[in-house]
C-alpha cells in the first residue's frame, strides 16, 4: 500500500509540474498533436486520395505516437533526474520511469475523450467497439514501461542515450505509417516498416478509431507480444543495473 502511494504521489507531481505556470495547461498535450494534424493536412491530404477521410486517418496515429514520443522522452532521464530522493529515501527506482509512464496516461486518456468528441465531426462512428483502446492502451503502456527501464537504466551509465534516443525517435516517427498510408510503401521496405514495433500498435488503434472494427486475434497477439517480450528485457536489464544505480549517479 505504501509503495501505490508512492508511486501516485510521483505521478500526481510529474503532472503538476509539467503544467506549473502554463497558460494552457493540460492543453499543450491536446495542441502538439493538432498541430502535427494541421500541418498534414496542408502538406499530405491531397498526396494521398486514396486515403477517405485523411484528418481521422493521421489522428488516430498521432494520439498514440504522441504519448509514446512523450513518455519515452521523459522517462530517459528519470533515474538520473531524482539522484537526490534515491540518495535521500528508501524508493525503488523503477518508480520513476514507471510514475512518467502513469502521468503520461492521465494525460493520454484526457487527449482521447477530446478527441473523440472532434472525430464525431470528421466521421467517426460511435461504437462499443471504441472500447477496445483501452486494452490497447494497456499493452502500449507496457510496452513503453519496459522500453523506458532499458533507456533509463542504461542512461546512468551512459548520459548519451538520451541524446541518441532524441536523434531515434523522428526516425521512428517517418518509419510509421501515420500520415501515409501503409499501401504505399513499396515491397522492398515493408519489412524495413515491420521491424518498428510502434507500427503493429499504431495499427491496430487504427482500426479501431479509424475502420471502426475489431482488431483481428492476430493483431492482438502481436502486440501483446511485443509488449511482454520489452517489459521482459527491461525489467531484465533494470535488475541487472538497479544496485550500482547510487554509485554511477
Amino acid at each position: 500500500m505504501q509503495n501505490i502511494t508512492r508511486i501516485y504521489a510521483l505521478s500526481k507531481r510529474n503532472v503538476i509540474l509539467r503544467y506549473k505556470n502554463s497558460l494552457v495547461g493540460f492543453l499543450w498535450g491536446f495542441m502538439k498533436p493538432l498541430i502535427y494534424l494541421l500541418i498534414f493536412i496542408v502538406m499530405f491530404s491531397q498526396s494521398f486520395p486514396s486515403v477517405q477521410n485523411y484528418i481521422l486517418f493521421a489522428l488516430s496515429g498521432l494520439i498514440l505516437w504522441f504519448f509514446f514520443s512523450n513518455v519515452t522522452s521523459q522517462s530517459v532521464g528519470s533515474i538520473v533526474g531524482s539522484a537526490g530522493l534515491l540518495k535521500a529515501i528508501n524508493i525503488p527506482s523503477y518508480f520513476f520511469p514507471l510514475s512518467e509512464v502513469l502521468s503520461e496516461l492521465f494525460n493520454l486518456m484526457l487527449t482521447i475523450a477530446v478527441f473523440l468528441v472532434m472525430m464525431n465531426w470528421f466521421g467517426i462512428v460511435y461504437s462499443i467497439k471504441l472500447f477496445l483502446i483501452l486494452p490497447l492502451v494497456l499493452l502500449f503502456a507496457l510496452f513503453a514501461y519496459g522500453l523506458n527501464l532499458i533507456l533509463s537504466s542504461i542512461n546512468v551509465f551512459f548520459r548519451d542515450i538520451g541524446i541518441i534516443w532524441g536523434t531515434i525517435q523522428p526516425a521512428l516517427f517517418y518509419l510509421t505509417p501515420i500520415a501515409y498510408p501503409e499501401n504505399m510503401i513499396p515491397d522492398k521496405y515493408k519489412l524495413v516498416i515491420k521491424l518498428n514495433p510502434i507500427y503493429y500498435f499504431v495499427k491496430v488503434g487504427r482500426t479501431i478509431f479509424y475502420d471502426t472494427f475489431s482488431p483481428s486475434s492476430h493483431a492482438w497477439n502481436v502486440c501483446i507480444m511485443i509488449s511482454f517480450i520489452t517489459l521482459g528485457v527491461g525489467l531484465l536489464i533494470y535488475s541487472r543495473l538497479k544496485n550500482q544505480f547510487i554509485s554511477a549517479i
